[in-house]
């Protein structure tokens, strides 16, 4: 069996939908146990009398056995900072009961909080984690009937007293009842209660998503209502693909998201800067090329992914599934892999599956890679003292894969013309024509320009630190030297000043530095 991040890929969506709406009822799961009393509950959760009273409150949490899965929980999602804020929290903390209670609800796939590893889910449980999250050290006599700001903005808490109690309401309908107050922190006050809080907006999407005891809705309904699919959206219905999604199908739908389809516009280049810049018949049918090259015929459920291509309704264009780190990953005609984000989200007439980037297909591969080489020639032509680069670049930009730069962030230190001057004497070269003569001097003229671009990262020149390590699309690493200026140095320990600085292209930023730097490689073949 496929294993994907310790557990089977990517949990189905249907599964979180439902699980996360079953927190409303969850909820109810809290409905007291008629085989312990609340007072044995109480007693099981009262606080060590051993423990130093100078905790802080992550501290304090850590150290009370009945909400280590709380503890789990902020971890997954780097809440504890928010804990180590400057001022004052009050944390109404659920009971590891109550969350053990949701576990069970999701099913095998979740085991731990370590299980909510994708987007929607690390979003989802941060929401919920600060819904029980109050600003201020506010003990159980500060409380009274009314709601309470907390500090998922915008959304707020509700308390009703009867008599000297009082229950906390959200927007389930089961109160959340406290079973220990007024745990004092030196950072704020912790209070125990018996279920999961949940906010309304969480509630309310969930619910959009996958209403209980409904029909499946197809996959065009799901992309009209869902908001995180308003550009793919607006993208079917300028090319009359979206109807289409209504019908039987059955369809399998690789979907990126609003914000990976933005990448789309910076890649096709300058000329498209929204979906209303697709106003041609050539390029309403580019277009929908690309959306059809999204869509596989059939459905095709993520236990069933193998390595191997997918034909695509894109003209039986292909993608391919392959595997990284042991979590299966599509490959486009670019080459280039996309992560899934959601897997699973079913519909009547097929099912979803949500992507980290646009797949580009062949037919679009030369003109990605014509924008980038465009979109880099304006700012070398502009920046003056990269004409020789400028040259360089021309020369092997075809080997260089540069539909990768159209979505990757990157940096490019290019040498000014007189450090190519320099390299040419060095190495007994009179012109770059010399390296044009032979496939050898090609493949050394890549190497060199692959070498002075940073992958994954997008660099001003106040970003850089003394000492930091790049990475670099040709493998070699490359080291920072900052003193009255800042200096790139190479695999010779070759100092390489930056003369001009932040000029941004594209997802990244290009300097131009006063030395060209050699990656052992080309030192050994030169």
């Amino acid at each position: 069996m496929r294993i994907f991040k310790t557990h089977q890929m990517k949990k189905s969506f249907l599964k979180l939908n439902i699980c996360l709406i079953l927190l409303s009822i969850l909820l109810v799961s809290c409905k007291k146990n008629e085989n312990i009393t609340y007072d044995a509950i109480k007693d099981s959760l009262e606080l060590n009398e051993d423990v130093e009273e100078n905790l802080s409150l992550a501290e304090l949490i850590a150290s009370t056995n009945q909400l280590s899965l709380l503890t789990e929980a902020l971890l997954a999602t780097d809440l504890p900072t928010t804990l180590d804020s400057k001022y004052p929290i009050t944390l109404f903390a659920p009971t590891n009961t109550a969350v053990m209670e949701l576990f069970e609800l999701l099913g095998d796939d979740y085991n731990s909080f370590e299980d909510f590893d994708s987007l929607l889910e690390q979003e989802i449980l941060t929401r919920i984690l600060t819904y029980h999250m109050v600003e201020g050290n506010l003990s159980s006599t500060d409380f009274v009937t009314g709601e309470m700001q907390t500090l998922y903005e915008g959304n707020t808490i509700e308390f009703i007293h009867t008599g000297d109690t009082f229950v906390i309401s959200d927007a389930s309908e089961i109160d959340a009842i406290p079973f220990v107050l007024d745990k004092k922190a030196t950072d704020g006050t912790l209070h125990i209660i018996d279920k999961i809080l949940i906010p309304q907006d969480v509630f309310e999407f969930l619910n959009t998503l996958n209403p209980p005891n409904t029909v499946e809705k197809t996959i065009k309904e799901l992309i009209e209502e869902n908001e995180e699919f308003a550009f793919l959206k607006k993208a079917l219905v300028l090319t009359g693909l979206l109807d289409t999604l209504g019908e039987d199908g059955p369809f399998t739908i690789f979907a990126p998201s609003n914000n990976t389809l933005t990448g789309l516009l910076s890649a096709l280049g300058i000329e498209f800067e929204s979906l209303d810049d697709f106003n041609t018949e050539e390029e309403i049918d580019l277009l929908r090329d690309i959306l059809l090259y999204h869509v596989v015929p059939g459905t095709l459920e993520s236990k069933d992914f193998r390595i191997g291509p997918l034909v695509t309704l894109s003209d039986e264009n292909s993608i391919s599934i392959d595997e990284n780190e042991d979590e299966y990953v599509l490959i486009d005609a670019t080459t280039l892999s996309s992560e899934f984000l959601t897997t699973d989200i079913p519909a009547q007439n097929g099912i979803v599956h949500v992507i980290d980037r646009v797949l580009i297909p062949e037919s679009l591969v030369n003109q990605v890679a014509n924008s980038v080489s465009l979109a880099f020639e304006r700012v070398m032509e502009n920046a003056g003292e990269l004409n020789t680069a400028l040259e360089f670049f021309r020369l092997v930009q075809d080997r260089m894969n540069l539909e990768v730069l159209s979505e990757k962030e990157f940096t490019f230190f290019f040498p000014s013309d007189q450090a190519f001057v320099d390299l040419f004497n060095e190495i007994g070269y009179d012109k770059i024509q010399e390296f044009n003569n032979s496939e050898q001097g090609l493949e050394i003229v890549k190497i060199i320009l692959s070498y002075h671009c940073v992958e994954n990262q997008t660099l001003k020149s106040e970003d850089f630190r003394n000492g930091q390590v790049l990475n670099t699309f040709q493998g070699d690493e490359l080291g920072i030297l900052l003193e009255t200026d800042i200096f790139v140095i190479d695999k010779t320990a070759k100092q390489s000043k930056l003369i001009y600085e932040d000029l941004e292209v594209l997802n990244g930023f290009i300097h131009v530095i006063d030395k060209v730097l050699l990656p052992q490689e080309v030192l050994d073949s030169l």
